[in-house]
């Protein structure tokens, strides 16, 4: 129930946001060539005569139908299509780079964890604190100089795809992937990583990790069984946060590598001033955002029988 009022809460920010920087209303006043008929029913057909507080409404009840307006910014086409195809884009680079981060980070906090200040465990530290620091812009800029352009200078081969996305041939398609994908995941391996770690160092010398040990299990059955199974409720929250933020943070890794996606749609409905595409997109995204948090509190029971006591 909580997320109702969320939702509600970020689509009316952002919707007077938008409504105010983009100013319509005052890009038809300094029209000097417009029709006064058209500019009329322009005002009519986007009730740009009611308040700004008024239209929302009208918005949020046609959003709620599944209609979310025309997309001036596209070439007047419906935003609920294009919109679909962009999500989809967008899900092609969220989904793989968060099965590698979650995948890696996991490896590394347990190699890390057990081998806590040894030299690998040191490596392991420098490189994610050099990842969480990294901003997500210059890592992708860092990888599109030197795996897409340098390495076609240096061999004259050219084998990752800096703009665009390709369909076909299976070598294009890695080609535009590769690159976007690993942008994405390395920004989350490197957080994900260390709250792996903490949670790991936390309860390795815990009594019951200790008695497992004393029994005879093999080490791989007392990490596999017994550690990563009590460390999953922190990695679930954090997985969950972290695949809506792979769908928001998308904006800045689409935009540098030319991705059809929602972040590059939604940077050029911003610029453009194209309400109906931006309030579509903050919407999905948001949705997103709540219903991934929603699904990790629901996991806590299955993970945590005492969480379904209480």
């Amino acid at each position: 129930m909580q997320a109702i009022p969320v939702l509600l809460v970020a689509t009316f920010v952002t919707y007077l946001v938008t409504a105010w920087a983009a100013d319509p209303l005052g890009k038809i006043a300094l029209c000097t060539t417009c029709d006064d008929s058209a500019a009329n029913r322009l005002i009519e057909l986007y009730q740009l005569d009611k308040p700004v507080f008024v239209r929302y409404f009208y918005w949020l009840g046609d959003a709620i139908t599944g209609d979310f307006g025309t997309a001036t910014s596209q070439g007047e086409i419906p935003v609920g299509p294009l919109l679909a195809d962009r999500f989809v884009n967008t899900v092609y680079l969220a989904i793989p780079s968060f099965i590698i981060a979650g995948t890696i980070a996991l490896v590394l906090a347990v190699y890390s964890a057990l081998r806590q200040y040894s030299v690998g465990d040191y490596a392991i530290t420098s490189a994610t604190y050099l990842g969480i620091s990294m901003p997500t812009f210059f890592f992708a800029l860092l990888l599109q100089t030197f795996l897409g352009f340098k390495m076609n200078d240096w061999w004259g081969w050219k084998p990752f795809v800096t703009n665009g996305m390709f369909t076909g041939s299976v070598g294009a398609i890695l080609g535009s992937f590769t690159l976007p994908v690993i942008t994405l995941a390395v920004i989350s391996i490197a957080g994900e990583s260390r709250f792996a770690r903490a949670s790991i160092l936390e309860i390795k010398n815990a009594e019951y990790i200790r008695t497992a040990r004393a029994k005879g299990l093999p080490e791989r059955r007392v990490v596999g069984k017994h550690m990563l199974r009590n460390i999953m409720i922190v990695m679930v929250t954090i997985w969950a946060l972290d695949f809506g933020a792979l769908l928001s943070g998308a904006v800045v890794t689409e935009s540098i590598f030319s991705w059809p996606g929602l972040g590059r749609l939604l940077i050029s409905a911003i610029f453009s001033g194209d309400l109906d595409v931006t309030m579509a997109v903050v919407t999905v995204l948001a949705i997103m955002n709540v219903s991934f948090n929603l699904l990790a509190d629901l996991l806590y029971g299955l993970l945590d029988p005492r969480v379904r006591y209480e």
